[in-house]
């Protein structure tokens, strides 16, 4: 197991170590939210090859996630991955399930015959039904009310009731991400990066400023990435060494570019 220390202003840090065996090392109640995309055996990829959730692991995560805390797994369905299937059972047996949510992608895979596969799905669950942190103030997107016609007053309902904001609540698909291009820069740290935008989504509706994200299948660093630039902490493993070389590059040169704009 090696460590090592990016980012130390935010109290971040890369482990490159087992998911499971790193996991049962973090105190109890330590982690405000975890947010993870276990590899899904769909691609030829080394790191892909393996099944590596579990509910050992589940039973791990649990354990460090705080009473106020979220759980939210990438998985997918279809025909190149049953992902979803295979792991909700997993979930559902040690989180309380809150809610699927769906990415609508604008490009697609799928075989030759049968509908182009333009979606990836994310398990959401908790450990404590009551307690789990839930900010309001993140619920609404960027899609103006109609009912408003476009000003800047909230005109109440026919019941005249009046609502919280001017935007729509963002709902359990979301249409309005792009995923990452083929051929951008990060796809040469990793073969399937999640959008910036969707993590920032999920730590924004979670936690507050300071507070800890873990990761435990790093792969290029996207969460912490999406982390820094929130103001929170982050824990950020992988096994590969390979990947967590990279993602700390990644990361150095994201606080190198942050630190360059905030003289600026």
């Amino acid at each position: 197991m090696t460590d090592t220390e990016h980012g130390t202003q935010t109290g971040g840090t890369v482990k490159c170590a087992d998911a499971y065996e790193y996991t049962r090392c973090l105190a109890s109640e330590s982690i405000d939210l975890i947010l993870i995309d276990p590899p899904y055996m769909t691609t030829n990829e080394i790191w892909d090859q393996t099944e590596v959730f579990s509910d050992a692991l589940c039973i791990e995560l649990l354990r460090v996630l705080k009473s106020t805390g979220s759980l939210y797994v990438w998985c997918g369905i279809g025909e190149k991955s049953q992902s979803l299937i295979r792991w909700f059972p997993i979930i559902a047996r040690h989180f309380t399930f809150k809610d699927l949510v769906t990415w609508k992608k604008s490009r697609g895979m799928g075989m030759r015959k049968g509908w182009l596969y333009t979606r990836e799905e994310i398990v959401w669950a908790v450990k404590d039904n009551k307690q789990f942190k839930w900010n309001k103030a993140h619920q609404y997107g960027t899609d103006r009310r109609e009912r408003d016609g476009g000003s800047d007053t909230i005109k109440p309902s026919q019941n005249g009731y009046l609502a919280k904001s001017l935007f729509k609540r963002l709902t359990n698909v979301w249409t309005d991400i792009e995923e990452e291009s083929f051929n951008v820069t990060t796809k040469e740290f990793h073969f399937t990066p999640k959008p910036i935008a969707a993590l920032e989504r999920i730590i924004l509706a979670h936690t507050e400023p300071g507070d800890v994200v873990y990761d435990c299948f790093m792969g290029s660093g996207s969460v912490a990435v999406a982390a820094i630039g929130l103001g929170r902490r982050y824990i950020c493993v992988d096994h590969s060494d390979t990947f967590c070389r990279l993602a700390g590059e990644r990361i150095d040169a994201f606080l190198t570019a942050q630190s360059g704009r905030e003289e600026d």
